[in-house]
Parts: C-alpha cells; structure tokens; sequence
C-alpha cells in the first residue's frame, strides 16, 4: 500500500470485515439454495445488487477513493429498501426461519439491518470519513500512441488479464441470451433442429451462465484474433483475402473444439443428437451450427474485440477496475447458484 494514503483505522476495517461477512453470507445463500427454488423477483435483484455494491466498496474503501461516501450511502441504502421489501413482500423472512432456527433469524436480522444503518449514517456525517476518502480518482485512459496502435493489452498484464475476465463473464451471459435467440430461429424455421418450451434454465432463468460461451470469447481473443492480425501483415493489409482465410481458420477451430466437446462430453449423445441433420459428423457436429459458430467467432474477431478492447483501453483505469470488481462479486454468485450447491448427500457441481 502506497505510504501516501492514511491509514483506515479500526472502525473503517471492521466495516470492511463487514462487507465482506455479507458477501460470504450471499454466496453461503447461493450453496444452498436450489436454482429452481431461487425465483427471479426481488431477492435476485437484492442479493446481485448486495454482491456487486459490497465489492466494488471494499475496493473504493481500500483507494481511498472521494466517491466512496456518496457510492456507499446510496448503494446501503438501496439495499436497505430492497432488503425490507424481500422480507415484507417476498416471504425471505419464512424462507431463512424455515432453514435456521428463529433466535437465529432474528439475531441475524437485527446485525444485518443494524450494521447497514449504521454503515449508511457512518459514511454520511462522520468527520473520519468525510477526512479519509479524498483521494481523486484517475481518470485517464491507458497511454496511446499513434492513434489506436496500443489498444491492445500486452499479455499476462493486469489489464489484459482483468479484460479476458471481463469477456469471459459478459459473453457467458450474452451466450444464454444467443441460445435463445436460436432457439427461436429454430421455431421460425430458419434452421433445423429441436427446441424445448419446457426448459426452464434456458426460457425463464435468464442469467443462468453459459461458461462455455464465455470461454470461447476468450479463446478467441487469445488465438483467433492475433492469427487475425498476422494473416493482415501476410496479405499487406489487404481485407477480403485476410477475411476470407481468416473465416476458414475459424471454422476450422470451431468445428475441432465442438467436436473435442462432443466425443467427450457427448458420447452417448445426451446432450445433443444430430444424427438426423444433413451434412452432420457421427452426430456430434452438423455444418448449420458450425457455420453459425465460425460468422460469430469472425464477427467478435472483426468487429466486436476491437470496439470493447478501444473501449476498455481508453476508458477511465478506475471505472474500469470498478466495473470489473461488481461485476466479479455479481458473476460469482451466479455461478454458485447455478454449479455448486450442498445437499444432505454432500457437495453437487454442475
């Protein structure tokens, strides 16, 4: 820690404890809480919001950051409200008691609604405070040079990294939403192939995340993009031949690693069957879904990897890493929620 920022002091690394009490009581909340028992009312909207306000505030707690106090007065006491309107409103109170005993509840409650309260007024009229959090934040990008050169991270540095697992939560959720978007063009009859209305993880729970299509984006901006990008210098610059090759490295790729996917995880076809679908490989790949896949993954190379990486790269260095800690503490919640949970019989992944 830099000998320029003041030292917090008991009381500020006791909220600090505090916030991070809450958020391994939420994810706790998630281990044992079944998914289709978890509805998207309310007490999704308060724990996300619980997840992603609590962590971005141990991290503007630790920069000493000016916007600290208003960030947490008003994130404290939105969750306050939220937090009331699940117990009165969303039976979170008969849900909790039917689980643990009531002293238990209750003392609970009253440390949880108390430490809040006192948070909210702590950070709103104490002269620490007020004397603590001055530090202005940077606001400046990532330096540049010869206009966008430089947008692109260098490897195994903390923004290149911070940015792949940006893309890895981002586009794991986007993928579910593209499931559907397919699954929906499928009904249409645009491509063939079956669906299922009654699949409630892909229809109703609309942050169940897709891992997989987040890894993909990453593999993608890893391998597929730098081949990209030498395939450019190979041509002298010139764009359809780059884009046509590079399209055809991406089926290639495509194809390889849904076929990987498919003989191992796959091989009994309980997942998925195209044996039936024309111009499909022992039923574990068709030529549909993989000229889907290959235009998607040149899209995101061409197009969408050097808008987000412009984006990233030029946007405020302390919005970004504050945008990335939320989003962390919301991600990880879903993905508890949805691939571990504890049971009487023990731990269950997946």
């Amino acid at each position: 820690m830099p000998r320029s920022l003041t030292k917090l002091g008991p009381i500020i690394r006791i909220i600090e404890v505090y916030f991070g009490a809450v958020m391994v009581s939420v994810l706790g909340y998630a281990l044992v809480t079944a998914p289709a028992d978890f509805k998207y009312d309310i007490s999704m909207l308060r724990v996300l919001v619980v997840m992603a306000a609590a962590a971005r505030s141990l991290w503007l707690i630790e920069k000493r950051s000016s916007q600290t106090r208003p960030f947490v007065v008003v994130t404290m006491s939105i969750v306050i409200v939220l937090s009331v309107l699940d117990v009165v409103y969303g039976g979170e109170f008969e849900k909790i008691a039917a689980v643990l005993s009531l002293p238990v509840v209750i003392a609970g409650g009253v440390l949880y609604f108390g430490g809040s309260l006192f948070i909210v007024f702590y950070f709103a009229f104490s002269k620490r405070a007020k004397e603590l959090f001055v530090v202005e934040p940077d606001r400046s990008g990532l330096p540049t040079s010869d206009g966008d050169d430089d947008i692109y991270e260098k490897p195994f540095t903390w923004p290149w990294v911070r940015n792949l697992i940006i893309y890895y939560c981002v586009f794991s959720i986007l993928g579910h939403w593209a499931e559907i978007g397919f699954c929906w063009l499928i009904v249409l009859g645009v491509f063939m192939g079956e669906y299922d209305f009654s699949h409630a993880q892909l229809w109703e729970q609309w942050l169940y995340p897709y891992p997989a299509e987040g890894i993909a984006v990453v593999l993608i901006v890893v391998a597929l993009f730098p081949i990209k990008e030498r395939l450019l210098k190979a041509f002298n610059g010139k764009i359809l031949p780059t884009l046509v090759v590079s399209f055809l490295v991406n089926m290639l790729v495509c194809a390889t690693v849904d076929f990987t996917t498919g003989i191992t995880a796959n091989a009994n076809y309980e997942l998925w069957d195209y044996r039936d679908l024309p111009f499909n490989f022992m039923g574990q790949i068709v030529l549909q879904n993989t000229l889907v896949y290959s235009i998607a993954a040149t899209f995101i190379v061409w197009v969408v990897y050097p808008l987000m990486a412009k984006f990233l790269h030029r946007a405020p260095q302390h919005s970004v890493n504050l945008a990335f800690v939320g989003l962390v503490g919301f991600y990880a919640f879903l993905e508890i929620l949805y691939f571990v949970h504890i049971t009487p019989e023990g731990i269950v992944f997946g």
